[in-house]
């Protein structure tokens, strides 16, 4: 933070200030995400420097986070997770440049994960003692959490339906029907809240366009390869998605951002298009799927760190280090030499000339050992391991249709895999026994 002060305001943060300066607020990015930031800023304001608020609204952020990690840390202690992988745990939450970058950072993936890391932590709690469901107490933490988490991040819900699904397989009879009120009332919670602050700021839902990534791609490149030999197609695509000249294969967002779907008639025509050519199609619509994708499943990708483009000197590459100069939110903060070596392994992408270790940044290692975690609970037949899994899994999985890799869309399972996988040999130790 030092290095960073007052911290990095990248990624959507002229979106959210500018919905808070205008008292004009969608849920584009999480609502409450952006009014929390928005309080802090118009604090920092009221103090006589943007920056101070918004140096208040990192200090909190990474109290919340050092808080849930601690949290996690001191979990598997208590259930007796091995010693070696305790002590990996450790390492990577305290030393690993990820958590560190967005601990600084005003995306709201630091906020959303802590959360989640909190919830884990207690569906692992209900799923090894299903007793718990009775006591008030931790019905009403589990939904409050559960809640929080998805308002910081719009596809989170996903993650509470998955793991009721595994949990009702891992749980018995007399167990299933109170999983299914106490996720069904955290998810009732969540949009009764989600509402409330809808209604309460005048807030318009979800932009149209973050719904089409994969099909813009998809059309997107039957249109770089046919557009000479099937001219009818290609003018009606053009017309549904004007930029789609500049379709790339490895991010949507040249394309979907423009595309025109702003009206559900829009919508349903812009659909019934996406269809008709993927019947002609299906290869290449696979295709680009799969190279929209490669950075989740391929571990040699590299591209998920160029998207936004590469250089010291840019404040881009495989994490957004930039700093919001129009809204006073930049410095040259306090420790140069240190901003520069992470301006030079992340913007540079420096890191990637590290044997071994780089994989480490590799969104797909976490993917692929999450995976592995999977693998092995199975081969077991442990149901529970299965199910506490599938809700860090459930909530990346949304982003298989999203605009682009990035590490902070894999960071629910860069937080999680480490905890997941101490619960899971914890438990097989203690039947050991």
């Amino acid at each position: 933070m030092l290095a960073y002060w007052p911290g990095i305001s990248a990624y959507d943060i002229y979106t959210q200030i500018f919905e808070v300066f205008e008292d004009d607020y969608t849920n584009r990015n999480p609502l409450l995400h952006t009014l929390i930031l928005g309080a802090f800023y118009r604090l920092g304001e009221g103090l006589g420097s943007a920056a101070l608020g918004y140096a208040l609204f990192i200090l909190m952020q990474m109290a919340v986070m050092a808080g849930a990690y601690g949290a996690a840390m001191g979990y598997l202690w208590r259930i007796g997770a091995p010693r070696a992988v305790f002590w990996t745990a450790l390492v990577l939450f305290a030393l690993f440049p990820v958590h560190a970058m967005l601990a600084i950072s005003d995306t709201k993936d630091g906020f959303f994960v802590a959360l989640l890391v909190l919830v884990v932590i207690r569906f692992h709690r209900l799923l090894e003692d299903p007793s718990l469901m009775r006591r008030p107490g931790f019905v009403a933490g589990f939904a409050a959490l559960g809640a929080l988490m998805c308002m910081m991040r719009n596809n989170a819900f996903a993650g509470i339906l998955v793991a009721l699904v595994a949990g009702l397989v891992a749980l018995g009879k007399e167990g299933r029907l109170r999983l299914c009120a106490l996720m069904l009332g955290t998810l009732v919670l969540y949009q009764g809240a989600l509402n409330g602050l809808k209604a309460a700021f005048d807030a318009s839902g979800t932009l149209a366009t973050e719904l089409v990534s994969v099909q813009s791609q998809q059309m997107g490149r039957v249109y770089a390869f046919y557009h000479e030999s099937e001219p009818d197609d290609s003018y009606e695509i053009a017309t549904w998605l004007p930029t789609v000249e500049d379709y790339t294969p490895y991010t949507a967002d040249p394309l979907k951002t423009f595309a025109i779907v702003d009206k559900p008639e829009r919508m349903w025509g812009f659909l019934k298009l996406w269809g008709r050519v993927g019947l002609r199609h299906p290869i290449t619509y696979l295709d680009a799927w799969l190279l929209n994708t490669c950075g989740y499943w391929y571990l040699d990708d590299t591209t998920h760190a160029r998207i936004y483009g590469e250089g010291a000197d840019t404040h881009l590459g495989y994490l957004l280090s930039g700093q919001a100069e129009t809204v006073g939110l930049a410095s040259d903060g306090y420790l140069p030499g240190l901003r520069a070596l992470y301006e030079s392994l992340f913007s540079a992408n420096e890191y990637q000339r590290i044997p071994v270790l780089s994989l480490l940044f590799a969104p797909a290692l976490w993917v692929w050992l999450a995976a592995l975690v999977g693998v092995g609970a199975a081969s077991r037949r442990d149901r529970r391991t299965l199910a506490l899994l599938a809700l860090p899994v459930g909530c990346f999985l949304p982003l298989l249709l999203g605009a682009c890799v990035l590490i902070r869309y894999a960071y629910p399972l860069v937080a999680c895999v480490p905890l997941v996988l101490g619960c899971a040999l914890a438990r097989e130790r203690r039947e050991a026994r």
